[in-house]
């Protein structure tokens, strides 16, 4: 926290403490001068907090655009077998490098329904 948010912040709690104090001798109208001018520096903490992770937020995200943009391009992914550019990742051939598990796009669950359909495809016909 900065020197002004503390300071404003000290001062909210002054504040607060001051209309407090009025409220138990039923002092509204000092009451209320109390409390509006506390919401205001508490307001103006909490906008200045916010200006500045926002700032801070910018200039992080600035340097990371602009370490991204020093490493240049990102290099293209290397083909897994000769088959590759043509399947778009469904069917590979036998000399494919990838893992079985990654040569089809179908996952596990829709694998078994598909499977299944096909099986009872088959009984009727």
């Amino acid at each position: 926290m900065t020197r002004p948010e503390t300071a404003r912040v000290l001062g909210a709690t002054l504040l607060t403490a001051g209309g407090t104090a009025t409220a138990f001798h039923h002092l509204w109208w000092e009451t209320g001068v109390f409390w509006v001018l506390a919401l205001f520096l508490a307001e103006g903490v909490i906008r200045q907090r916010r200006a500045r992770r926002d700032r801070e937020r910018r200039a992080r995200v600035e340097a990371e655009r602009a370490e991204l943009a020093a490493r240049g391009p990102a290099p293209l992914p290397v083909p897994c077998c000769r088959i590759w550019r043509s399947s778009e990742g469904a069917v590979h051939g036998a000399d494919c490098t990838r893992p079985p598990a990654a040569r089809t796009t179908l996952r596990d669950a829709e694998q078994r329904i598909l499977d299944q359909l096909d099986d009872d495809t088959r009984d009727t016909a």
